[in-house]
């Protein structure tokens, strides 16, 4: 049995956005991981907003789609 950790760049996280959506994203952030390591603020705030137990799913939701959206308009078309 292997401990699995992700490393996950705002850059990815704006990739997978475009490509997968919001599913996609926070797929990326649950599925088949263990532990977490982000760099950037993109990727760091999205980790804390699944973690908040105060929020619905829905406004986890909206909120992750909110910041992956701006983070990618901000980035352009490269």
């Amino acid at each position: 049995m292997g401990f699995h950790k992700r490393y996950i760049n705002d850059d990815q996280v704006i990739e997978i956005y475009r490509t997968q959506g919001n599913q996609g994203v926070i797929d990326l952030y649950t599925r088949g991981v263990d532990a977490i390591i982000t760099s950037g603020d993109l990727s760091e705030h999205i980790l804390d907003i699944l973690n908040i137990g105060l929020l619905t799913e829905t406004d986890k939701w909206n909120k992750i789609s909110e910041l992956a959206s701006n983070a990618s308009i901000k980035k352009g078309n490269k």
